[in-house]
């Protein structure tokens, strides 16, 4: 194995929307520091993007957003992989990284026997960082097949909203932008999620040297007559297009999240984009129980759900390690409230 360190801007542009140059540029804007690699195996090479933030003096977490690949490899093979490239890869962060969390790709489809890990430096965790389940929709057939699979009940949804509800793309005025940020902030209190800043949404927004070139972020706004009731941000690459938050009004009889998400699906076929992916299930065998509401409402667009191993740590410094675990599983817990949740995924 070669690693070599390479700048983000030369970070793959067909690989998952968190290992790109646009994701080390809003992650940079938000206190992480960005890294990008160059990495040569004997049977594959790939670019991994690595962030780095620091939780207390003299003391920081290396991150690997669904990363790196493991595909070209058996699955007898993929723990030993995780150490030895995390032992070679520790001579590029700064001192003071105490662990190295990755949070691997989806990989599994429709099989919950994902792999965990627990040797004495490298640990799954109980808590993920982000959703170990998700629903993937191919667009390879064009908008039109894709509503062929919608299931009963987002035809109903739609149907109902046809007449009520308008969508439209925002276009950068901060007053649409505040009243759709009431929204969410209206919707993480009402489902029990804490909600992201007002800066790292407007980070995740801001026109890029990428935008509407290789990657783009757009937020798209639900109306009710001028009202607005809801909205979502949606990522764009030239492979994917990825919901990544979300926000709704509640209405007797009608929904907006439906429209919202038929509205992205028809723009990410437009775009040519070969997945949707809607970011975002209970993970396998009973994890992110809490997530339940939104499985159901997300395999109501068909597609076809993924599972991937939960986060999982390589343990540089252990007493460290054993000390940000203790607090961060109290925060998990605090934040991530056992509820059920209708349309909004908690903050990732």
């Amino acid at each position: 194995m070669h690693i070599q360190r390479i700048a983000t801007n030369e970070l793959s542009s067909n690989g998952a929307m968190f290992q790109s140059s646009f994701w080390a540029e809003v992650k940079q804007r938000s206190g992480w520091k960005s890294y990008a690699f160059s990495v040569e195996m004997e049977r594959s090479a790939f670019t991994l993007l690595v962030l780095v933030k620091r939780m207390a003096p003299l003391c920081s977490l290396a991150y690997i957003p669904f990363g790196p690949p493991l595909s070209s490899l058996k699955l007898s093979q993929v723990g030993v992989f995780l150490e030895d490239f995390a032992k070679q890869l520790r001579k590029f962060l700064p001192k003071g990284v105490f662990a190295l969390r990755y949070d691997l790709p989806f990989e599994e489809v429709n099989d919950q026997n994902v792999m965990t890990f627990q040797t004495k430096r490298l640990r799954t965790l109980e808590q993920s960082v982000q959703p170990e389940g998700t629903v993937k929709i191919d667009l390879q057939w064009g908008y039109h097949a894709v509503t062929l699979g919608y299931r009963e009940r987002a035809k109903r949804a739609l149907r109902k909203a046809d007449q009520v509800i308008q969508v439209r793309v925002h276009e950068g005025d901060e007053a649409s932008f505040l009243a759709w940020y009431d929204v969410y902030l209206e919707t993480a209190r009402r489902d029990g999620f804490s909600p992201r800043s007002k800066n790292y949404i407007r980070s995740l927004l801001l026109h890029s040297k990428y935008d509407d070139e290789i990657f783009s972020s757009k937020l798209l706004l639900a109306l009710e007559g001028k009202k607005i009731i809801g909205g979502i941000i949606v990522l764009f690459n030239p492979f994917e297009a990825l919901y990544l938050y979300g926000a709704s009004l509640r209405f007797e009889g009608v929904s907006c999240s439906y429209t919202l998400q038929d509205f992205a699906i028809r723009m990410a076929c437009e775009r040519k984009c070969a997945v949707y992916d809607l970011y975002g299930i209970p993970g396998p065998k009973g994890r992110a129980a809490h997530l339940a509401g939104l499985e159901i409402f997300k395999r109501s667009f068909g597609g076809q759900p993924y599972y991937r191993t939960p986060s999982t740590d390589y343990l540089y410094n252990r007493l460290t390690w054993y000390i940000y675990t203790f607090f961060e599983t109290i925060r998990f817990r605090s934040r991530r409230r056992i509820k059920s949740q209708a349309e909004a995924l908690p903050s990732s």
